[in-house]
């Protein structure tokens, strides 16, 4: 999914955001967070600024009142779960609803992306042309670039990182699951960054053609993405799940009692920031 959609459409929502630290702090300031970044990507009017600044006071209230409470209920459902250890099979279904959470949130914030998309000018959507392939080189050299064997380290220690945040330091035999995992993402890497192309290219299109019915026609690709992958990167997508499952549930299975300590304190402290979030009116 581009990074722009996510942006826009809040997908850097909380199962993002929960990695953070300071959830709260970032949550609360998503209001700036938002505009802040989508000026990697476009330089807005005073009018379109401020207004997005009002649709996304809109959106994150909502957010807020209606999206927070099944986030945690997700994380409640899971308790059961960690409590034993877990086959890869018994993962692949908490993990595709993971995903699934933040849908409802795009489908709302879509239309809103479409309005503001279909009335860039000219000089806007050349920028936005520009930005994004700056970005696809950056994707490209970090994801492909190097050895084969210099990206697979770079694959380990970017997710050894994450994982460490949630489970503490990985002992030598997590190290080599995590290792394995690794190897088997190479393959996905250029479905995933062609799908990332083919979809900026169609939304490109659709913004360089006469306005009419802009709106209208940008909205399938802001609310439903993933629709316009091809059959290799839907492999891809479902091989990722699989490994992921794969790891999780390895990981698990030969958790310390200091990590699997570790992490109930970790989910125990985001189900406190995400109950404790006052949502505006």
């Amino acid at each position: 999914m581009t990074r722009l959609a996510r942006l826009f459409a809040l997908l850097v929502g909380l199962l993002a955001l929960a990695a953070c630290s300071r959830l709260e702090l970032v949550y609360r300031n998503l209001d700036w967070l938002i505009p802040w970044k989508l000026d990697d990507y476009l330089s807005l009017d005073a009018t379109q600024s401020a207004w997005l600044d009002a649709r996304l006071d809109e959106h994150l209230a909502w957010h807020c009142r209606h999206e927070l409470p099944r986030y945690l209920d997700w994380l409640e459902r899971q308790r059961p779960l960690l409590a034993g250890s877990p086959g890869a099979d018994r993962l692949k279904a908490p993990l595709l609803e993971a995903r699934s959470l933040l849908q409802p949130t795009l489908e709302r914030v879509a239309p809103d992306a479409a309005h503001l998309l279909a009335r860039l000018d000219a000089a806007q959507v050349d920028e936005l042309d520009e930005n994004l392939a700056a970005e696809r080189a950056e994707l490209h050299e970090r994801f492909l670039g190097g050895t084969p064997q210099e990206r697979l380290q770079r694959r380990v220690e970017r997710m050894e990182q994450r994982l460490e945040s949630w489970l503490g330091p990985l002992h030598p035999q997590q190290r080599a699951y995590l290792r394995f995992w690794a190897v088997r993402q190479e393959a996905g890497v250029r479905p995933w960054l062609e799908f990332r192309q083919r979809w900026q290219a169609q939304l490109l299109t659709e913004l360089r053609r006469p306005s009419g019915d802009r709106a209208a026609r940008l909205l399938p690709l802001l609310g439903d993405p993933e629709r316009y992958g091809d059959e290799d990167y839907r492999q891809a997508a479902e091989r990722a799940r699989q490994a992921l499952a794969d790891l999780l549930s390895e990981l698990w299975a030969s958790a310390t009692t200091d990590q699997r300590a570790h992490l109930t304190q970790r989910l125990d402290r985001l189900r406190d920031d995400l109950a404790g979030l006052p949502c505006r009116s």
